[in-house]
């Protein structure tokens, strides 16, 4: 029956594809222009970076540092850190694929790999920070804004799906020991690995926006529901058009964090595609992305009544850098101490053994 359904959808999609081929081509020509300009260059140099972190052994320094917070906040044993440190770091769809390997082999079990999907996969810094804040709105200090919001609400997510599935287990304590690499032999696998990544993601672009942009044109829709609706299909033809708008700076920022939250239907079905053959739930991950939106959202909109991200039209641009910066210590001891309330909470709350 799925096959049955699969079948007619891919036809169903060749067909649609032959009959409006003229704005399919056009708008894959325009994805191919904005991966080209917008995400190759903002994102590549952060996937080789971050592999050569990953691969060196430093990512797993950081998952032992953050083991800890694993049981109390999430429920989850200390191994699984290391795919939430690595989504964190890396961004798609690292943190879903380290979560099923994990399972796959025994560190974790199949209930934390489900728990652990539900927030793991998280967007990158250097696509929040660099794309959506520096290259899209013109303000890095928005991208930092969007970035603390957005772990802040995988954290809650987290939390939320603690109680996920059966609380037994018989995993082995963590085991994050990588191989003694040659610096060379990093560098090879981090560049080759980045170049597969970001054949992944732009390809994702291309197909997903040119689809969804051809298909949608055939329904007269207001402008914002076409930027969400675009968003739930592939999230960064979603952020472009979010920051198009003709609204003000807050409401589309709220959009913003909620289209990226959610992360599309191109990341879920690379991840659907990463953990295949683990036999994992994915249950989890979509309830878990679609409260990280709707969290990530509700944050963007409490904090723009706080936080001064707008300023007068005719300000000095020295001036709005500096107002601007000034901001970015004062959210992270919000968020320090917003995660160390979680944590409190969380050893206060009863939980069942594991």
């Amino acid at each position: 029956m799925k096959k049955t359904i699969f079948y007619c959808a891919v036809i169903a999609t060749i067909i649609f594809m032959l009959i409006y081929s003229k704005q399919v081509i056009r708008y894959s020509k325009e994805a191919m222009d904005m991966c080209y300009e917008l995400i190759i260059p903002t994102l590549l140099p952060f996937f080789v970076c971050s592999g050569l972190l990953i691969y060196s052994g430093f990512g797993s320094i950081l998952a032992r540092a953050a083991g800890g917070i694993m049981r109390p906040l999430f429920n989850v044993a200390p191994s699984g850190a290391a795919a939430f440190v690595l989504g964190i770091i890396s961004g798609f769809p690292l943190g879903a694929a380290t979560a099923a390997q994990l399972y796959g082999c025994g560190s974790i079990s199949k209930s934390e790999a489900e728990r652990l999907l539900a927030f793991c996969n998280n967007s990158g810094p250097l696509f929040i920070i660099g794309s959506v804040g520096t290259a899209i709105y013109g303000r890095p200090i928005y991208g930092v804004l969007l970035y603390i919001i957005h772990i802040i609400a995988s954290i809650l997510a987290g939390m939320i799906f603690s109680r996920y599935g059966s609380a037994h287990h018989n995993a082995p304590p963590m085991r994050l020991d990588t191989v003694d690499m040659p610096l060379t032999e990093v560098f090879s696998t981090a560049l080759g690995n980045a170049s597969k990544s970001m054949i992944t993601v732009c390809f994702s672009i291309i197909f997903f926006s040119s689809l969804s942009r051809a298909a949608l044109d055939l329904l007269p829709l207001h402008p914002m529901l076409d930027a969400l609706i675009s968003g739930i299909v592939e999230f960064s033809t979603g952020t472009i058009k979010t920051a198009a708008l003709s609204y003000g700076l807050y409401e589309k920022l709220i959009l913003t964090s909620l289209i990226v939250g959610f992360s599309g239907i191109s990341v879920h079905i690379q991840v659907m595609a990463m953990t295949s053959g683990y036999g994992l739930s994915l249950k989890p991950y979509i309830l878990g992305k679609a409260a990280h939106g709707a969290i990530a959202a509700a944050l963007t909109a409490a904090a723009a009544r706080f936080l001064p991200i707008s300023s007068p039209a005719f300000a000095a641009p020295s001036a709005v850098i500096s107002a601007s910066f000034s901001v970015i210590p004062l959210m992270l001891a919000a968020a320090a101490a917003f995660i160390l309330l979680c944590y409190v909470i969380t050893l206060l709350l009863p939980r069942r053994r594991l």
